[in-house]
């Protein structure tokens, strides 16, 4: 049966569905492989790292986790259900604005935990790990891409509705379901997508937890599937299906040839954060780092941006201005740009010293009069020429002088990629207080090993200290 012939028969929910249970190892191209390894270190980093600040103890404290087989980052106290170790380690990998991004979600800190957690319950290997990574990961990335960036003009962060839909293809793959089963799996996830962008308006710090909502809902998703639960069959189609209820937008049979089995994997075309903030403020932050020198001088700085970016981080929220906690902070376009152009850094040690008070944002700081003096516009023409990030700033001196710097996507991006001491230095920032030089060394060399045949619990073991 021929490519064109499939799309004409399958609907775009039956070509999901088969596109998760047809995945195998044997999918797992080189390249993929690869960015496989990047991100699972990448998030085991963050969620070391990120496990010990006060909104992960309280989602911990929270949670209660049941006992059972899955490790809890950092916690060497107990081992957990995998529904509630994958929910606490995936807020921990979402827990501070610097996890992996694709478009403008991010899929490494729901599949990640999720896989490992439900291997180690299963008592697998690192084969089914990858595989149902991979699964979940593609699932969320390809779903994802027919909607946004609307679902995010929409105020909602994709993420959160994403990462369901990825994390119920991922426990599907793990639970062995048939297609059938698989298609209910997603299909009830829709009922649980949910998330919208207000805290990066007005804060607080239930972002942090929504990938461990994602996670939970995913598997939870799966298991009512598992116990014959039924789901629309027009789940993202319908007239109240995904695309149209969270991204105002119809979507059908076009989408079909993301899910067919010739499809290159979108994996290897993740970006990696090398700032501690939402990821469309990256490209400004990198703007303004080639006027550090100049700082003193600036009168104005005028930021044209995407829609995309000035409704997550831009006018339509109220507080960017007078950022007043963290998350505002890591929300706002003129902070992280004046941050950048003051020298004051913008990845975790800047961050972690806003939230301990030890710099100040406050009226009549230096960080809130170069704040000031950023000015925000829509440019519509950047929404149709690029498609991904991009900065465009125009710095005005007080000696009448300006410059126009443009930046096209930041470092960590396939244009811009890390290079491996850079990704390093990033690795060792966020694990050696927690578990050591030496421990996290080790860490990583089991993950660049990868071994099909090794169990999930001997790398998931070097993720608490002291092991």
């Amino acid at each position: 049966m021929d490519g064109e012939t499939r799309i004409e028969t399958l609907t775009l929910e039956q070509a999901v569905a088969r596109f998760v249970v047809n995945f195998s190892f044997e999918d797992i191209d080189p390249a993929t492989m690869d960015a496989l390894k990047m991100l699972t270190k990448d998030q085991f980093a963050i969620q070391i790292g990120a496990s010990q600040l006060p909104w992960s103890k309280k989602t911990r404290d929270f949670r209660n986790p049941r006992p059972g087989k899955a490790t809890i980052v950092g916690d060497p106290g107990m081992k957990a259900a995998a529904v509630d170790a994958a929910y606490l380690n995936a807020t921990y990998g979402h827990g501070f604005e610097y996890d992996d991004f694709f478009g403008n979600a991010h899929p490494g800190c729901a599949v990640v935990p999720a896989a490992f957690a439900m291997a180690e319950e299963a008592g697998a290997d690192l084969e089914t790990v990858m595989t149902a990574l991979v699964v979940g990961y593609e699932t969320y990335v390809r779903i994802g891409k027919w909607g946004s960036p609307a679902v995010l003009n929409e105020g909602w962060q994709p993420h959160a509705i994403w990462g369901g839909f990825g994390i119920a293809a991922l426990a599907s793959k793990i639970y062995g379901l048939d297609e059938e089963q698989t298609f209910h799996a997603l299909a009830i996830a829709l009922s649980h997508a949910s998330g919208p962008t207000e805290y990066a308006s007005s804060g607080g710090s239930i972002k942090r937890a929504h990938a461990g909502i994602c996670v939970r809902n995913g598997i939870e998703s799966a298991e009512l599937a598992r116990a014959g639960i039924t789901g629309p069959r027009n789940f993202l189609t319908g007239n109240r299906g995904l695309y149209r209820m969270f991204c105002d937008k119809t979507v059908g049979e076009e989408a079909i040839a993301d899910f067919l089995p010739e499809t290159p994997n979108f994996m290897p075309g993740l970006s990696y954060k090398a700032y501690c903030c939402c990821a469309c403020t990256f490209s400004y932050i990198e703007a303004m780092a080639h006027v550090q020198d100049r700082a003193d001088d600036i009168e104005r700085i005028d930021a044209r941006v995407q829609t995309m970016v000035n409704s997550i981080v831009g006018t339509r929220n109220v507080n960017i201005y007078t950022p007043r906690n963290i998350e505002e902070v890591q929300y706002s376009l003129p902070a992280q740009m004046a941050l950048s152009v003051l020298g004051m850094g913008n990845g975790f040690t800047a961050h972690k010293a806003i939230l301990d008070g030890e710099i100040d944002l406050g009226e009549g700081s230096e960080v809130r009069r170069m704040i000031d003096r950023v000015k925000i516009e829509i440019g519509p023409d950047l929404d149709k020429k690029y498609p991904y990030f991009v900065a465009d700033v125009t710095v005005h001196f007080k000696d009448g002088s300006s410059r126009h710097i443009f930046e096209e996507q930041s470092k960590g991006s396939p244009k811009k990629p890390f290079t491996p001491e850079e990704h390093m230095k990033k690795l060792d920032d966020l694990t050696t207080a927690f578990i050591g030089k030496e421990q996290a060394m080790r860490l990583w060399a089991l993950v660049d090993e990868m071994k099909p045949d090794r169990p999930a619990s001997e790398v998931m073991a070097l993720v608490l200290p002291g092991a």
